[in-house]
C-alpha cells in the first residue's frame, strides 16, 4: 500500500507506504508507516495498526497534535539530523514522548548557562534516549549538552568529569572540558514542568574531523602513531592515579566478560553448536588469561571502553578521545582492541610502535588481542 499524505512532523507533502518493520526493529511482523520526507526530515518510520482500519497508531497521532510548533520543528529537525548521521528510526508514541520530554529538559537547562541566543540541537551521532547528547549553537560557540538518564548518580556524573580533567592535566591528551552553570557548578539539575530531576553537563567543543570520517589518505603514519601515543599515556596515567574516595564507574572485570560469554552460551535461539563451542572455548581461555594476569594496575585500570573511530576527532593533527561516557575499569587490551581492530596491518605496526614510546606491552599481546576479539563479538 502507498500514496501521499502531508509528514506528520512538518506538514509536507510526501509519498508513504505501508510495509513490515525494517528487520532491526523489535517486532518485524509490525505494520509501519515508512515515511519519505526527503526535503525536511527525510525517512522515518511509524507505528501502524489496523484496528478498525489500517492507519498510523492513533495514540501517535494524538499525540503530535499535542505538540507546539517549537516542538513539532524540533522532532523534525531531530529527525533529519539523525537520518543524516545514518540512524534509522523507528517511531511510536513513547519514543516521541522521550524526545520532547529531553526537549523540555534541555531547554531548561541552557537556561542554566551563562549562555545568549542559544539554540540546541540532539547530536544525531547517536540516539540514545536515555543519554541524550545535544548541540548548543550560540552567536560565536558551540557546545556539547550531556542530559544524564533519571537516576544517574551524581558520583558517577563527578569521576567522568575527574578523568577528563586529568586526561588534560596529567596526560596532556586535549579532551572536553566541561563549562561551569551561572552557579559556577559543573553538574545542573533542571526539573522542568515539575518533571523528575534530572543531571546534565556542557563540554566545550573541539573543532575537527573524526578518525571515522578520515580518507585513507589521511591516515598518515604519523597520526597512526599519534593515536598509539595517546592511548598509551591514558593507560599510563591509569596505573599511577590516585583515585577520590568518591570515584565510581563500572567495572568490566571477570565477572562482567563472564556474564556475557554465560548469556551468549544461554541463548541457544538460532545459535548453532560451532558458535556455542566457539563462546564455551572462549569462556575457558578468558578465565586461564584471568588467572595468569590478575587484575593488577600493570594490566587493569581506566579504559575508554568505547574508543572507536568515530569517537575520536582529529584536531590540528592531534587525536582527542570524545564520548566517554562507557568509561571505567577494564583490561588496557581491551581498550587496545577496541581501536586497532579497525587498522590495516600497516597502521598497525605504527600505532603499536607509539603505544610501546609510552609503555610496554607483553611480548606476546597479538596473542592476548586475539582473545578481545573474540570477546568483542559477544
Amino acid at each position: 500500500m502507498a500514496g501521499k499524505m502531508s509528514c506528520p512532523f512538518c506538514g509536507t507533502q510526501v509519498e508513504y507506504a505501508v510495509e513490515n518493520s525494517p528487520d532491526w526493529y523489535r517486532d518485524p511482523s509490525l505494520l509501519v508507516y515508512r515515511v519519505g520526507c526527503h526535503d525536511k526530515c527525510r525517512q522515518y518510520w511509524l507505528e501502524a495498526t489496523s484496528d478498525p482500519h489500517l492507519q498510523i497508531d492513533p495514540s501517535i497521532r494524538a499525540f503530535l497534535d499535542s505538540l507546539n510548533d517549537e516542538q513539532r520543528t524540533f522532532v523534525s529537525e531531530s529527525t533529519r539530523q539523525a537520518c543524516d548521521n545514518g540512524i534509522l528510526i523507528v517511531y511510536n508514541r513513547n519514543i516521541l514522548q522521550y524526545l520532547v520530554t529531553d526537549w523540555h529538559y534541555a531547554k531548561a537547562a541552557v537556561l542554566l548557562y551563562e549562555f545568549n541566543n542559544v539554540s540546541f540541537r540532539i547530536s544525531g551521532i547517536g540516539f540514545d534516549v536515555a543519554n541524550m547528547l545535544f548541540f548548543l549553537d550560540t552567536e560565536d560557540a558551540r557546545f556539547t549538552l550531556r542530559l544524564y538518564r533519571a537516576g544517574t548518580a551524581i558520583d558517577k556524573i563527578r569521576s567522568e568529569i575527574y578523568w577528563l580533567q586529568v586526561l588534560r592535566n596529567e596526560a596532556s591528551i586535549r579532551t572536553l572540558s566541561p563549562v561551569p552553570g551561572r552557579d559556577g557548578e559543573m553538574i545542573q539539575c533542571p526539573s522542568p514542568n515539575d518533571l523528575p530531576l534530572r543531571y546534565v553537563t556542557v563540554y566545550d567543543w573541539i573543532p575537527g574531523e573524526t578518525l571515522h570520517g578520515l580518507s585513507a589518505a589521511e591516515k598518515t603514519p604519523e597520526l597512526m602513531r599519534k593515536l598509539g601515543i595517546m592511548m598509551g599515556r591514558m593507560h599510563y596515567v591509569s596505573e599511577i592515579l590516585e583515585l577520590p574516595h568518591w570515584f565510581t564507574r563500572p567495572r568490566y572485570n571477570a565477572d562482567w566478560i563472564t556474564a556475557k560469554v554465560e548469556a551468549a552460551l544461554g541463548n541457544d535461539m538460532g545459535t548453532s553448536a560451532a558458535e556455542l563451542a566457539k563462546f564455551s572455548t572462549l569462556s575457558s581461555r578468558f578465565s586461564q588469561f584471568v588467572t595468569e594476569h590478575g587484575e593488577g594496575r600493570d594490566v587493569f585500570g581506566l579504559i575508554h571502553s568505547d574508543l572507536e573511530p568515530h569517537n575520536i576527532i582529529i584536531s590540528d593533527g592531534q587525536p582527542c578521545p570524545a564520548d566517554v561516557m562507557e568509561f571505567g575499569f577494564g583490561y588496557y587490551l581491551s581498550d587496545i582492541l577496541t581501536l586497532s581492530r579497525h587498522f590495516s596491518e600497516a597502521e598497525q605496526i605504527f600505532f603499536f610502535q607509539g603505544y610501546q614510546e609510552i609503555r610496554p606491552l607483553p611480548t606476546d599481546y597479538r596473542q592476548q588481542l586475539a582473545l578481545f576479539e573474540g570477546l568483542h563479538g559477544l
